[in-house]
């Protein structure tokens, strides 16, 4: 993995990031990007897929205060070089994007790769989430909007808790067909059953969930993979630490699990961000 200084120049950070992030992905799964970019599939070579998650943009705010001092200096901020980079740098052919929905950014991008698999858009995907805390700005806007935690900490599911704190964090995970991952020997850490979703459509607003939309999106997941929620031991949550989100969110899981048992008790919740904050465009 070498970026030379000129290409180092003209990324972004997140860009840099998520680009290295991908390169230990292939290595961790034992591919190189040739040996991944032969590979055919659909009598197309190097059909490799790539979906970034990502949410801020603020690195041009950085040219913008520069142009202000008299200084002519423009910088990157197109979210799509994130994705666009990876398969630039890889020679991947397959579709190459970049995903922002906000807070579910990394997981609708996993989504949206498990689709492009399915639909024979690509055979391989690369799908993950970035997200690093770049401009100043970023922690104004989340003040002013009464997000941010007043104790400095995210308190998932905790009393008191009224906010959070950004985590800032880069994934990637590559994405096969288990059939073809067995098939070739790959290093299997986990199988995904069903992705699903959907919005909240119109509450007190469009950053407040939807019990009822939560808990049907739920529902589709659970029966789109065959599980039935009573045999689940562990979810990891959303859980920010808000007072609003985190008791909607338990309705929700609630209400789906109510669909298929009464039985009280024999599912943990949790959630990572207690430890390392808010992961927001990369959270999932």
């Amino acid at each position: 993995f070498h970026i030379t200084p000129r290409e180092a120049e003209i990324m972004d950070p997140q860009e840099r990031l998520f680009l290295q992030c991908v390169y230990e992905a292939l290595e961790d799964a034992g591919y190189t990007r040739e040996s991944l970019g032969k590979q055919e599939a659909f009598g197309m070579k190097g059909n490799v897929g790539v979906y970034a998650g990502v949410m801020y943009e603020e690195y041009q705010l950085y040219g913008s205060q520069e142009q202000v001092r008299g200084n002519n200096v423009a910088l990157s901020g197109n979210p799509s070089s994130i994705a666009n980079r990876v398969s630039y740098f890889c020679n991947f052919h397959g579709p190459s994007m970049a995903v922002d929905t906000m807070c579910s950014s990394s997981l609708t991008a996993i989504h949206l790769a498990c689709q492009g698999i399915r639909s024979g858009g690509c055979e391989v995907a690369i799908a993950g989430g970035v997200n690093v805390s770049i401009h100043p700005n970023k922690y104004l806007m989340l003040g002013q909007g009464k997000f941010a935690s007043s104790k400095g900490k995210c308190e998932s599911f905790g009393e008191g808790g009224d906010g959070y704190v950004p985590g800032e964090g880069v994934g990637a995970v590559v994405l096969k067909p288990l059939d073809k991952a067995v098939e070739d020997g790959d290093q299997i850490y986990g199988i995904i059953k069903a992705t699903a979703v959907n919005h909240g459509g119109k509450t007190n607003g469009y950053t407040v969930p939807n019990p009822n939309a939560q808990a049907s999106i739920l529902s589709r997941a659970y029966k789109e993979s065959g599980i039935n929620p009573r045999t689940i031991s562990y979810i990891e949550a959303h859980g920010t630490g808000t007072a609003l989100g985190d008791p909607i969110e338990i309705a929700g899981l609630n209400k789906s699990f109510r669909e298929y048992t009464k039985d009280n008790g024999f599912c943990a919740i949790g959630s990572v961000k207690s430890n390392i904050g808010h992961g927001e465009s990369a959270a999932g």
